[in-house]
């Protein structure tokens, strides 16, 4: 089911006026501002802009823009300086990836690899590794962790390479023209009975939406064109359920929203921002120090269960048959 319109055409929410951009067609979450908005796409099952850039302005503008314009300067300095925190996400997902295949490694495609962090985790561990990664900087950076193909997926020939054991897909496919197609590709290079992990932003959440009220603010989530696509968990799944995955696994990063709620609003405030995911870093690590990471994990798929949480993450397994 389309997610429910946000609001009404006076409270700066949204509003449920019908829109069509050839066949998708829904009632419109968000706009802009300029020109450009957010359909609950009754045809996709998703949200997405409308009208939705080109496939060919996105190749471009992520080839050599992303990073550049819409990430802050230091962007990859900083995540090396996280990488005691990331690396726990990293062991999560392999983890999980070991527990869902019924082994502890095998062979792992990371697409949108960016600078090759969890690559480089997976290859520790003895994973066989392969990344792909549009970005030219980042593409350079991550070459000096793991093999790195430098282009956009499915274009990236990988006829040499496939199947893969296990997928993983971090902050992609709100970026993607066309999910469906995309997914398809993706379920191709991955073998029969394999894993595959989707990571994406959780927009329009419940919370989200809340404190969007409580501080009368846009939606400053959305974001053209870096943001083609906004998922909701349980949109996530359904893309995934009838793209011939066999969604498994329900998870959500902390609630960033839980700190504007308490009126820190770190919206267009990078400093703040950026205080703010120190603290929540800083919570997560404790609880791995104190032994309590399985409560932390429990915790995201609570929240997943909820709806709520900044980013959905779901595991699946590619089904036999045809995808619905």
């Amino acid at each position: 089911m389309p997610m429910e319109a946000a609001g009404s055409p006076d409270d700066g929410i949204g509003h449920p006026t019908a829109a069509a951009s050839g066949e998708h067609r829904g009632p419109i979450l968000a706009s802009d501002g300029h020109g450009h908005d957010v359909v609950d796409c009754a045809v996709c099952g998703f949200a997405h802009l409308s009208p939705r850039p080109t496939a060919a302005e996105l190749a471009a503008y992520y080839t050599r823009s992303f990073y550049e314009t819409h990430s802050p300067p230091d962007w990859a300095e900083k995540e090396a300086a996280e990488q005691a925190y990331w690396s726990i996400e990293h062991a999560d997902r392999l983890s999980a990836f070991a527990e869902l295949l019924g082994r502890p490694t095998g062979r792992l495609l990371d697409i949108g690899a960016g600078a090759g962090w969890l690559l480089a985790a997976a290859a520790a561990r003895g994973w066989e590794v392969l990344g792909i990664e549009p970005s030219e900087a980042m593409c350079a950076r991550a070459r000096s962790r793991a093999p790195v193909l430098r282009g956009a997926f499915p274009d990236v020939d990988l006829r040499e390479h496939a199947p893969f054991d296990a997928v993983h897909l971090k902050l992609v496919l709100e970026h993607v023209p066309d999910p469906d197609a995309f997914l398809a590709a993706v379920r191709a290079v991955l073998r029969p009975g394999g894993a595959i992990c989707v990571e994406t932003p959780n927009d329009f959440n419940p919370l989200q939406l809340a404190a969007r009220r409580a501080l009368a603010k846009p939606a400053w989530w959305v974001v053209h064109p870096v943001h083609v696509n906004y998922f909701t968990t349980e949109s996530l799944t359904r893309l995934l359920d009838r793209s011939g995955f066999a969604p498994v696994l329900r998870e959500a990063t902390f609630p960033m929203e839980f700190f504007l709620l308490q009126g820190i609003d770190y919206v267009g405030d990078d400093p703040v921002g950026r205080r703010c995911h120190a603290q929540r870093m800083a919570l997560e690590q404790q609880l791995e120090t104190a032994g309590l990471g399985g409560l932390r994990r429990a915790f995201g798929r609570w929240l997943a269960a909820h709806g709520i949480g900044r980013e959905s993450v779901v595991y699946a397994l590619r089904a036999n048959g045809r995808p619905s």
